[in-house]
C-alpha cells in the first residue's frame, strides 16, 4: 500500500489540511488478458513513433513470456494494468524486433562508438544478446513502484537463465522518455551593455526524464545518446508534452552492461527521497 499525503501552506487561511489517499498496487505476471492494456502502454512507450513498429506483436511476446515481466494493478489480476516492466531479446529474428534494431541503428549514428557496438552486439553471428527494457506506466503511478519492478525483473532473468531460456543478455538497451527546452536562452549578465550581448553564449537545453529511477541508471551506462522522434506528435501528444510551454519530448538511448544493474538497482531501493 502506498499513501500519498498533499499538505497546503500552513500559512493558509484555512489552517492545515491532509489529503490521504490509499491505494493497494498489487503486482502480477502479464497474461493474456493484458493484451490491449500492454499495447496500450506501448504505445504511450514509443509516443508519435509508435506508428513505425508492430505494438501488436511486442504485446504478444509480452504477455506470453510471462515468466519475466511484471504489471501493476489495483483492481485484481483481471484489471487492466497501471504499470508494465519486461525486457525483450533484441537478438531475436521476428519483424516488430527487426524494427526496433533498424530504429536504434539510425538513431545512434551520432555517436560512432554507440553505433558500432550496437551493430557488433545485434548482428547474426553475436555471440551476446541484448535485452530491451520496456518500462512504462501512467503518468500519476509513484516511483516508489519502481525499485521493486527492477528487482523482480533481476531475479525472473536469472530464474530463467537457468531454465535455459534465451535472457542471457550481456547489455541492456534503455530508450528512456525526456523531455527539453524547446529554445535555448542566451546567458548574459544584466550589467552588460545590449551591444555586447549578441556575443554571448547559447545555454545548453536542460534535459528532463520522466522516469526519476532511469536519471540515477545513466550514470552506469556505458554509451548515451540523446536524440528526437521520428514522427511529429499530434495536437494531443503535443498539448501532454507540454509543447505550448517552450519544452519537446525526446528520447535518451542508454547502453548499461549487465554487471552494473544490480548496483543501480539496490541505489534505487536506498534513496530515501523517494
Amino acid at each position: 500500500m502506498i499513501s500519498r499525503e498533499d499538505d497546503e501552506d500552513e500559512s493558509g487561511s484555512d489552517g492545515d489540511m491532509e489529503d490521504i489517499i490509499n491505494v493497494d498496487f498489487e503486482f502480477f505476471n502479464p497474461k493474456e488478458i493484458d493484451f490491449h492494456a500492454v499495447k496500450n502502454l506501448l504505445s504511450q512507450f514509443f509516443a508519435s513513433d509508435a506508428i513505425l513498429f508492430g505494438l501488436s506483436e511486442l504485446a504478444d511476446i509480452i504477455v506470453s513470456q510471462s515468466s519475466v515481466g511484471t504489471t501493476i494493478k489495483v483492481n485484481g489480476d483481471d484489471s487492466d494494468p497501471y504499470s508494465v516492466m519486461t525486457v525483450l531479446n533484441m537478438n531475436q529474428h521476428i519483424q516488430a524486433m527487426v524494427q526496433i534494431r533498424d530504429y536504434v541503428f539510425t538513431k545512434s549514428k551520432q555517436n560512432e562508438k554507440l553505433h558500432v557496438k550496437l551493430k557488433e552486439l545485434l548482428s547474426a553471428g553475436s555471440s551476446k544478446e541484448v535485452g530491451l527494457i520496456i518500462s512504462e506506466r501512467f503518468i500519476n503511478m509513484p516511483v516508489e513502484t519502481a525499485p521493486p519492478m527492477w528487482r523482480m525483473l533481476l531475479e525472473e532473468v536469472k530464474d530463467a537463465v537457468e531454465r535455459g531460456l534465451p535472457f542471457n543478455f550481456e547489455y541492456y538497451l534503455l530508450l528512456c522518455p525526456t523531455y527539453h527546452e524547446v529554445a535555448p536562452k542566451t546567458d548574459f549578465d544584466e550589467d552588460t551593455p545590449k551591444p555586447s550581448r549578441k556575443k554571448a553564449k547559447m545555454v545548453d537545453p536542460v534535459t528532463f526524464f520522466f522516469h526519476p529511477e532511469e536519471e540515477m541508471l545513466q550514470q552506469y551506462a556505458e554509451f548515451t545518446q540523446d536524440f528526437k522522434l521520428t514522427t511529429p506528435p499530434t495536437v494531443a501528444e503535443s498539448r501532454n508534452t507540454f509543447e505550448d510551454y517552450g519544452i519537446a519530448p525526446a528520447r535518451r538511448m542508454m547502453l548499461i552492461h549487465r554487471d552494473k544493474i544490480p548496483e543501480v538497482v539496490q541505489l534505487m531501493t536506498n534513496n530515501s527521497q523517494w
